[in-house]
């Protein structure tokens, strides 16, 4: 591994906000806001990671050198993460923080309060959130005008594809830094979590996501009914505030499907380690973490074929469409060559290592941080 390189004469202090605090027990921001978070620590530098209190796990105010402060913000699926980004945005304004990184186009509507303060400012804008099918009208309105205000106020644009650095380049002629997201090769041991769980050991699909339409898991429950198989499908994921997506979801599937519900830590490397094939039916985003730690686990993945997708896995991995039979047709296909499958797997875990190790991701955040704290 290559070892970190320190250029900077002095530390450089990163307050990060729009994540639902660390440590991480809900999605891809609050592991990245951990992971980032260690990292930078480890390098010598100060992290400050912005904790809403409705999600905060606890009242510690530091995390493994990471400092937490915890900003209160309303219960409610509108005014969560506006009344948590304000008060963080206002917070930070007047902190000793030299840099702030915003996770998502969300909070950087408030952007405009920090560069006031003389504060240097990042966003990553995490794929076009603005498109998700769960919005309505005023919230896809909200999402879109926020990043317009954040590509405005914010002194670089972080985009973890290059597809996403295309759009910011064709939307808001600037050019957008690209650097990915991470994850870890290598792969969990059981340690008794599936028997726990009723599953066996490369006989199960899987498919990791929030249960939100855009992630499509009645697409992948459809062509799941078309399999004469006796593995299951199991899926992972909840969403806090898509309970009629939910029920259907539940409406349309057979016995052998499996709703796992959140899960995290040991039963979740477990799970995402031993299935026989990991499917990823994302539509909306750049470089998605359950994908790549999917990858970096060793599975053979098949993806829906947008173009974030098609980016990550390369060769690594197979792609499916919306047709009526395709997904199916693909798990039929490794159901009937395992030679196939373990070929996937091994390039799986080399296309991790080459281009999405976390080491190489925070290297790159620090070199960015440094250039603009200095």
């Amino acid at each position: 591994m290559e070892k970190p390189k320190r250029v900077d004469k002095r530390p450089i202090r990163i307050a990060v906000v729009g994540s639902r605090g660390i440590p991480g027990n809900y999605g891809g921001f609050e592991t990245f806001a951990e992971r980032l978070g260690l990292g930078l620590v480890k390098r010598g530098h100060l992290v400050n990671v912005y904790c809403p209190a409705t999600s905060s796990t606890t009242d510690e105010r530091d995390y493994r050198g990471i400092k937490r402060t915890v900003v209160p913000n309303i219960p409610l699926k509108s005014l969560d993460k506006l009344s948590g980004s304000v008060l963080s945005c206002l917070h930070a304004s007047f902190s000793e923080c030299d840099v702030i990184l915003f996770l998502g186009v969300a909070p950087a509507i408030f952007a405009w309060i920090p560069r006031l303060a003389g504060k240097k400012l990042v966003v990553n804008i995490d794929g076009l959130e603005w498109k998700r099918r769960k919005w309505g009208r005023f919230g896809s309105w909200y999402l879109k005008f926020s990043e317009c205000l954040g590509a405005l106020f914010c002194h670089e644009i972080i985009a973890d594809s290059m597809v996403l650095k295309e759009y910011v380049k064709n939307e808001y002629e600037k050019d957008a830094v690209y650097i990915a997201y991470g994850a870890d090769p290598g792969a969990a041991e059981d340690d008794g979590v599936l028997d726990k769980l009723g599953l066996k050991k490369n006989e199960y699909f899987l498919q990791v996501c929030r249960l939100e339409p855009e992630n499509n898991s009645d697409l992948v429950i459809r062509e799941y009914g078309l399999l004469e198989t006796d593995l299951p499908l199991v899926i992972v994921g909840d969403a806090p505030y898509s309970d009629s997506y939910k029920n259907r979801l539940k409406e349309m599937a057979d016995k052998r499907v499996m709703f796992m519900g959140a899960v995290y830590g040991r039963d979740y490397d477990a799970l995402r380690s031993n299935a026989f094939c990991y499917i990823h039916a994302h539509e909306v985003g750049g470089t998605n973490p359950s994908l790549l730690e999917a990858l970096a686990a060793g599975n053979c993945v098949a993806v829906l074929d947008v173009p974030y997708n098609l980016e990550v896995i390369d060769n690594a991995g197979l792609s499916f469409s919306r047709e009526s039979g395709s997904l199916a047709r693909i798990l039929r296909c490794l159901l009937a060559d395992p030679a196939a499958m373990m070929e996937l797997r091994q390039k799986a875990v080399e296309r991790i290592e080459s281009y999405y190790s976390w080491d190489k991701i925070i290297n790159a955040y620090e070199q960015l941080f440094i250039n603009l704290g200095q």
